[in-house]
């Protein structure tokens, strides 16, 4: 029995495989006819006089994979953090997230895929035994010439910016051919080299576009097979740009989403009875020593290191500050307890989370001493060597402003250690403030110095660098840190390094403002 059927349109699955079957075997025949010009281009490039053209080197520079890896795996890093759930949903910037992802995943998978290939095929480059010779896994970049790794990254930039958006079709594939072209004109490949570069990269990032579509993310797979960017609903963008800035500005200032609506929905004027919005500085009393712990749910790491604090600063008149940053375990009990007892211990409380450095600027300000002691309050430093700063301080004389911890021998883990060494060598670098590690908590500072400094969120692990900027010296002093005793660090690697670099330019720009610093005098007495 004879059955008309109507002939499949072009979208069928069957005929689309039939025409990427098709669409492979002319992507080979195209490189095996391009070959066949390989020996004569080579010839007119190398006859050619004197350097490339300062535009082909350019081009060839922009094709390295490293100007789109490292912004979009940096990029691809902070949204990872910021999709934490302190900062809100995940959804909330989910197609932006999935964006970058996909791009990146585009350049980073064709481009090790290349390497692979070309590495393993061993075929020579032009300026290398003049024709063409093939060492298989020589593992040499002088034998890894098939496909062009520059090409590769051009094509699967290109075919990821106009599965996006494909009006940018217009402008990336005109780049990709161009970068491909400069490759041969450079003589660093042959014209078949970048044909299969720009090949492999278009085809590697296709797969990886399926990839993200049978797992609906970003794509779609259509009828046919092939995946199709998503219809985005109008604003959807712009709504979750919008919710990026806000999680970033949260980031910036350690805050939580849950701060950030109880702000919004609570009047700025609103506070409790009997707590003061700001903390008046009061005058300093000659010889007094004031020792501010900031801490966050810290209660039993404080139950250890406040005895200690008591131990070695006897004999000498001091108070202990501990400065309660919204803290919601037993700190406030521990603390009412000590003070029932009549130990020189005050309570100073923030209503929410503000971070570390606010709370070591509210011990400042309600301090009493002549000399501000700081102490971390999760158990690492050692109370021990508190005396040792003021006494190093003191020593130094009134051109001296701060006395600074140092710490040897380190017990935080291997990731946090190394951050904090290139965090430190960078900052010394930029901000040239002599201060091996400006992260220990221990410090000695003078009370009316450290009033002079100008605040903001991070400004404790830059002291040493604003006391300079005043005028003032800086003194050192080597401490051994211990481990942490109870509980975890409140701060980790992103939230230091987010905020970090910003900070690190805000102060560069702070030294550079002062240009002169003024000798002062007063002639006779205040009276006029």
């Amino acid at each position: 029995m004879l059955i008309n059927r109507r002939p499949a349109g072009w979208r069928d699955p069957d005929v689309v495989k039939s025409l990427l079957w098709l669409a492979g075997l002319l992507t080979v025949l195209v490189i095996i006819l391009s070959s066949q010009f390989d020996e004569e281009i080579r010839a007119w490039v190398a006859a050619g006089a004197g350097r490339p053209a300062p535009i082909w080197s350019l081009l060839s520079r922009i094709g390295q994979s490293d100007w789109m890896l490292i912004p979009s795996g940096l990029l691809l890093i902070v949204l990872f953090y910021l999709r934490q759930p302190k900062f809100g949903p995940a959804s909330g910037i989910a197609t932006i997230h999935d964006m970058v992802l996909f791009f990146f995943a585009a350049i980073a998978a064709t481009g090790l895929a290349v390497l692979v290939v070309k590495y393993s095929l061993g075929f020579s480059r032009p300026s290398v035994d003049g024709a063409r010779v093939i060492r298989l896994f020589a593992f040499r970049p002088s034998y890894a010439a098939f496909p062009s790794g520059h090409s590769t990254t051009a094509a699967a930039f290109a075919l990821a910016l106009t599965l996006l958006w494909r009006p940018l079709a217009v402008v990336v594939w005109p780049l990709a051919l161009a970068i491909g072209v400069s490759r041969v004109m450079v003589n660093a490949h042959r014209v078949s080299d970048v044909t299969a570069g720009l090949a492999f990269g278009a085809w590697g990032t296709l797969f990886v576009a399926l990839w993200f579509a049978r797992r609906g993310r970003l794509f779609r797979l259509s009828p046919s097979g092939l995946p199709r960017s998503l219809r985005l609903e109008p604003g959807t963008l712009s709504r979750e740009g919008r919710a990026l800035l806000t999680r970033l500005r949260l980031a910036i200032s350690r805050r939580t989403a849950t701060d950030y609506l109880s702000e919004r929905a609570e009047p700025a004027s609103a506070v409790p009875a009997g707590v003061t919005s700001m903390i008046i500085p009061k005058p300093s009393e000659r010889g007094f020593v004031s020792v501010v712990i900031p801490a966050r749910n810290e209660a039993d790491n404080l139950a250890v290191i406040v005895p200690e604090i008591l131990d070695a600063m006897a004999g000498r008149a001091f108070e202990v500050i501990v400065v309660d940053d919204g803290s919601s375990d037993a700190t406030g009990a521990r603390i009412a307890a000590w003070k029932a007892e009549g130990k020189p211990i005050r309570h100073i409380r923030h209503e929410m989370a503000s971070g570390q450095s606010a709370a070591v600027r509210s011990g400042v300000l309600a301090a009493r001493g002549e000399i501000v002691a700081t102490i971390d309050g999760d158990g690492q430093n050692d109370p021990a060597y508190i005396p040792k700063l003021v006494d190093a301080l003191v020593a130094a004389g009134p051109s001296a402003g701060i006395a600074a911890g140092q710490r040897l021998k380190r017990t935080d883990g291997l990731a946090k250690r190394y951050a904090s060494r290139f965090a430190n060598w960078l900052r010394n670098v930029i901000l040239k403030d002599a201060t091996r590690d400006t992260g220990c908590g221990l410090k000695a500072v003078r009370r009316d110095i450290f009033l002079l400094l100008p605040f903001f969120h991070g400004w404790h692990r830059y002291l040493p660098a604003l006391v300079l900027r005043e005028g003032y010296g800086v003194v050192h002093l080597d401490v051994v840190d211990r481990s942490r005793m109870h509980g975890a660090s409140n701060y980790g690697i992103f939230d230091r390094g987010l905020q970090g670099i910003l900070d690190l330019y805000g102060v560069w720009w702070l030294k550079r403002r002062i240009k002169r610093l003024p000798v002062v005098s007063e002639i006779g007495n205040d009276n006029g």
